[in-house]
C-alpha cells in the first residue's frame, strides 16, 4: 500500500478515528437501514486492512477517540454552528469550513497531541516540551540523527 511505504520513508504516522463503538452498534440493526450497514461494514474491512498494511509496512497508527471531530473548532475548540450545507463556523474565533476538512483537522490535531507534538495556532508544530538536547539535530521522532 503506498500509503504505509510512503509514511515509513518520511517517518510520518497515519491517524484515524476509533469507529469501533458504531460498528458494534450497527451489527444490532435487524433489516431496517440496512444499506446504512452494509456501508458501515465495508469501511469496517477497509480500516481492518489499512491497520494490516501498516503494520505490515511498520507505519505507526494513531487512533484517536472519534467525540466532536466534526463539530469541535480545530482553532480554539469551541463548538461550531451551521453555516450552510456542510459548512461549519465557529462563533468565537470566526474560522469556517467544510464540515470533513474539519474532521481532518481535528484528528490530525489529536494524533499529533498523542505523539506528545503541540499544533501552534496557525499550523506551526512544536514539541509540548522543549527540546533538551539543543546541540543535536533531531528527527521527527525526537531522535538524534547519526553525523
Amino acid at each position: 500500500m503506498k500509503i504505509a511505504r510512503l509514511a515509513v520513508k518520511i517517518q510520518c504516522a497515519l491517524a484515524r478515528e476509533d469507529l469501533t463503538g458504531l460498528i458494534n452498534s450497527l451489527r444490532k440493526i435487524r433489516n431496517k437501514d440496512h444499506r446504512t450497514k452494509l456501508i458501515i461494514m465495508g469501511y469496517s474491512r477497509l480500516v481492518k486492512w489499512i491497520d494490516w498494511q501498516a503494520m505490515k509496512h511498520g507505519a505507526p497508527i494513531v487512533i484517536v477517540d472519534p467525540r466532536n471531530t466534526s463539530s469541535e473548532c480545530p482553532q480554539c475548540e469551541s463548538k461550531l454552528e451551521k453555516n450552510g450545507y456542510r459548512r461549519l463556523r465557529c462563533p468565537r474565533c470566526g474560522f469556517e469550513e467544510d464540515r470533513d476538512v474539519i474532521g481532518k483537522l481535528n484528528i490530525r490535531k489529536r494524533a499529533l497531541k498523542m505523539l506528545g507534538i503541540k499544533v501552534i495556532p496557525g499550523g506551526v508544530l512544536a514539541p509540548l516540551t522543549a527540546p533538551q538536547m539543543t546541540d543535536v539535530n533531531m528527527n521527527r521522532w525526537g531522535e538524534p540523527i547519526n553525523s
